[in-house]
């Protein structure tokens, strides 16, 4: 590897002190009862939540009890679901997610969130704390986690942010979370397409020290969940800050 010193504009020898320069990916191609619905690039592991957490949030299941078995055989994943497959309708939009995803999902016909949620500013201070410490032992990946309060439930990381988030929420689903009574922390950009899976999974309540596009944001406000983004000291509440008590 070859290293060039911006500071001198002289090449360099490669220092003991550098961070790691590269992470992992692979390509997973996902069947469902036989037939090929995606091929994704994932941070390797966790090939089952990633697969569970993607048939919920593209609503090809609706509980976990759907699916009958995941086999898992180097880059292919094999589902086999109790309901009869059918391709959700031909329409589809291009996402602004890692790798130019698409989504079958009418974004008209999202969930509303209702149920009453709230938790203290004080709390958050505490599960970010959290995150900020877990996020930094990976670097070059992006981090979802789950909080109950300020109980860490689940922390994953993955290299994109649609792949983090499907990631999270099939390990809650396989761990049997209740996600209206949690919040997530994430250090990606929040878009419209996390903003959709977060309202189907039933999560009221995300975070990120990323970004946050205009159109996540109102659709957050319009659906029930409060979005903010953390910046140094300060939590900036782009929608329901009543969900936020001080």
């Amino acid at each position: 590897m070859n290293i060039l010193d911006l500071s001198t504009e002289h090449p360099s020898s490669y220092p003991n002190d550098v961070a790691p320069i590269f992470c992992d990916e692979e390509p997973v191609a996902i069947f469902i009862n036989g037939r090929h619905i995606s091929t994704v690039l994932l941070a390797p592991g966790n090939i089952r939540e990633y697969v569970t957490g993607s048939l919920f949030t593209e609503q090809y299941i609706k509980t976990t009890e759907e699916i009958e078995s995941i086999r898992i055989e180097k880059n292919r994943a094999s589902v086999l679901t109790t309901n009869i497959f059918t391709s959700p309708g031909p329409k589809k939009t291009i996402l602004s997610g890692c790798g130019g995803a698409v989504s079958y999902i009418d974004p008209g016909k999202l969930p509303v969130l209702t149920r009453t949620f709230t938790i203290p500013a004080s709390i958050l201070t505490l599960s970010f704390s959290h995150f900020m410490a877990s996020e930094k032992k990976k670097p070059g990946l992006v981090s979802s986690a789950l909080y109950r309060l300020d109980q860490c439930l689940i922390f994953r990381q993955d290299i994109g942010d649609d792949q983090v988030t499907d990631l999270m929420i099939g390990a809650g689903l396989i761990e049997k979370i209740n996600f209206s009574s949690s919040h997530c922390l994430c250090s990606h950009t929040i878009t419209s397409e996390t903003v959709r899976k977060c309202l189907i999974a039933g999560i009221p309540l995300l975070l990120t020290t990323g970004h946050c596009t205009r159109l996540a944001a109102q659709i957050g406000q319009k659906n029930g969940l409060c979005i903010g983004i953390i910046q140094d000291t300060r939590l900036l509440i782009l929608s329901r800050p009543e969900r936020i008590t001080w």
